[in-house]
């Protein structure tokens, strides 16, 4: 067993705390199936609703949390109690974008460091007084944007430093603390008029030859503040609330009003896996909600597993290994794959993957819906039962093939779930509630026939005549 390491921004780092840990395992088809990352320009995303950061690097430190789960739950609960304090106690700060881009530059401009003597100084001044240069400019601008950001940053930390800070805000300050301590930084923050052309090159060569480091670590403290400002702001303005985790080795998940913030207007359903069951079997008509449903859960899971808020009212989960969904699988033509010989795949790929990390949650929807009815049922009935035996790991399975559900009903760790509909006349009716059972409405072809495609193609048919 590992110990956590301290020092700054640690706490951002997987460090392994049980026996037996691995590497939370996810892929390409889970973060597709789950629109975690935009595809193109305008998709939307969750990356999306997770992005109020302001800076270039704070949306790169929200990218890089948000590409690798974890699955330590020390680490899990640090990450939601720095958002939850930040909620909490309103906590903001003001980063101003083009100022941070300005100290960047500055930092790592290539331009040669002002030599820390008076007789350079004063050549250096009187040069650019007579023919300014840019490279003069770039130096005095940046050492005043820093000069005033590390001021500010000061009084901030001043601000909340009695405060029960949690393990990221209490690192942090105090790697930051000894930093504005040091005597050189301290002359540098507290030089309150304007700099002599003595004082420029004293601080630019403290800065970027002798301190560089330490500022660089000051800006990644920035940058990974405001990733977690983002989060904060993302869970207050989507009204997402904070998962609880569950020590326990046994899997189970509970999940209160859990919807989707995708859709505008959501209906909220509550789930729970009791005591003895690992797999939920979802049916239901088409359009009543399965896939949408399927989706909620898996986004909470990962949602979940990187410490971020989550798109319920409560959640409470135990620390899982990896997440796997099959809800939106194509075909393969470059290697001249069908569609259900993806499918195959896939199912053999997930397998291989709950063999090699034990604790996983996987997600199918509609299960080998590329092949005829006949081996559609024998391969789904045959893969959900000795998935239900696998007890170290919990699966959501939907189908249109309700039959299926009668020789499954002999296991009493399979979960029955449906989405309630009906039809009012010829019109489709869906309340996008889950249920308890089995549900037998179809209403594939009623919607069909509403679209009044056979009306279509009988018109095509008069013409041709």
């Amino acid at each position: 067993m590992e110990t956590r390491t301290t020092g700054m921004f640690k706490s951002l780092q997987a460090i392994p705390i049980q026996k037996s840990m691995v590497k939370f395992n996810i892929d390409k088809q889970t973060f597709t199936d789950l629109n975690i990352f935009p595809e193109k320009k305008d998709d939307i995303s969750i990356f999306g609703f997770f992005n109020y950061t302001k800076t270039d690097k704070g949306k790169d430190m929200l990218m890089d949390l948000m590409r690798n789960p974890i699955n330590d739950i020390v680490l899990l609960k640090d990450r939601i109690d720095t958002v939850k304090f930040i909620v909490d106690n309103s906590f903001k700060i003001d980063i101003i974008e083009r100022d941070i881009d300005f100290v960047e530059y500055y930092l790592n401009d290539n331009a040669a460091i002002l030599r820390d003597n008076f007789i350079n100084s004063f050549f250096d001044w009187i040069g650019n007084k007579f023919k300014p240069r840019n490279e003069y400019y770039v130096i005095s601008k940046g050492i005043e944007i820093l000069r005033k950001y590390l001021r500010y940053l000061e009084e901030v930390i001043l601000d909340i430093e009695e405060t029960k800070l949690p393990y990221f805000f209490e690192n942090s300050i105090e790697e930051l603390k000894s930093i504005f301590e040091k005597k050189s930084i301290k002359q540098f923050i507290n030089k309150k008029q304007n700099l002599s052309f003595r004082q420029r090159n004293h601080f630019d060569y403290l800065i970027r030859k002798i301190e560089k480091e330490n500022i660089k670590k000051i800006l990644n403290f920035t940058y990974k503040l405001d990733a977690f400002l983002s989060i904060s702001e993302a869970a207050q303005k989507n009204q997402f609330s904070f998962p609880e985790y569950s020590s326990s080795e046994k899997p189970s998940l509970k999940i209160n009003e859990i919807f989707h913030p995708f859709i505008k207007e959501p209906v909220s359903n509550n789930f729970q896996f009791e005591e003895n069951n690992n797999l939920c079997f979802l049916t239901g008509a088409n359009m009543s909600g399965k896939s949408t449903f399927l989706k909620s859960i898996g986004l909470c899971i990962y949602l979940s597993h990187i410490g971020f808020p989550v798109p319920a009212k409560e959640m409470e989960t135990t620390i899982f290994n990896g997440l796997l969904s099959t809800i939106n699988i194509a075909d393969n033509i470059n290697k001249g794959y069908s569609h259900y010989y993806s499918e195959v795949k896939r199912v053999k790929e997930t397998a291989l993957i709950i063999q090699e990390n034990e604790k996983v949650v996987v997600i199918f929807d509609e299960l080998f819906r590329g092949t005829n009815v006949k081996d559609a049922f024998d391969a789904s009935l045959l893969i959900t039962s000795a998935f239900s035996k696998i007890k170290s790991c919990l699966f959501f399975i939907s189908t249109h093939i309700t039959e299926i559900a009668e020789d499954l009903k002999k296991h009493e760790n399979i979960l029955f779930k449906y989405f309630e509909s009906s039809l009012d006349g010829e019109i489709p009716i869906y309340n996008f509630k889950l249920q308890n059972g089995i549900s037998n409405e179809c209403l594939g072809l009623q919607i069909v026939k509403n679209e009044k495609i056979l009306e279509i193609l009988d018109e095509i048919t008069k013409d041709q005549r």
